[in-house]
């Protein structure tokens, strides 16, 4: 049975559809999950709250989009709100769409480039959670997951010029957000719109 039906019967409440729709994708979802949490009980705790959103929010997928993919923005989503991430982005000069993730070792070692404080860490977090869910989810793909933009395109269904733009926006809204913010290299603006091969829709 195809994720279709099997998605049709869960939505109707069938529970064994259902299980199976978990079982066929709980690698997915908790792969996700541990490359953010970076241990097995909060992994654990990531998967089965996005099961949950997966069941109460079943009856509104919509059958022309892929079932993975949907699920796929659903666990990027609860990661970032458990607010553990697994890369700590500092320095939005190195957050642009390039074909690299960030990547703080190979960075500028400076002060101002490698700032994992608590503080500054909770700021780059709340303003990456205020950005539209979308973008939210492509920024979060290409900059804590490391995926190319490709790769990102494929997974959420939209061209790669949408992922770009995207990402483009979701960088300018950062650094619009921590302007004056201690310890977080705003970098110039215009460097943002820098077209090379590399990452976010609302």
């Amino acid at each position: 049975m195809d994720d279709a039906q099997l998605i049709t019967r869960a939505a109707a409440g069938d529970s064994a559809a259902f299980m199976t729709l978990v079982e066929r994708h709980r690698g997915l979802v908790y792969r996700v999950a541990f490359q953010y949490a970076g241990n097995h009980f909060d992994a654990d705790d990531i998967a089965q709250d996005v099961f949950l959103k997966v069941h109460r929010s079943l009856a509104s997928f919509r059958h022309d989009a892929q079932f993975a993919s949907w699920l796929y923005r659903i666990a990027m989503n609860a990661c970032i709100d458990h607010g553990r991430r697994r890369t700590p982005v500092t320095s939005l000069d190195a957050a642009r769409e390039d074909e690299r993730p960030y990547d703080p070792v190979a960075a500028d070692p400076g002060p101002e480039q490698h700032v994992y404080a608590g503080e500054v860490r909770r700021a780059v977090e709340a303003a990456v959670d205020k950005l539209p869910p979308q973008q939210r989810v492509i920024f979060a793909m290409r900059h804590f997951e490391g995926l190319k933009l490709t790769d990102i395109a494929d997974a959420l269904g939209v061209a790669e010029g949408t992922v770009k733009r995207q990402l483009h926006s979701a960088v300018h809204r950062l650094r619009h957000a921590l302007r004056g913010v201690r310890g977080v290299r705003a970098g110039r603006t215009h460097e943002a719109a820098a077209h090379r091969p590399g990452v976010a829709n609302s």
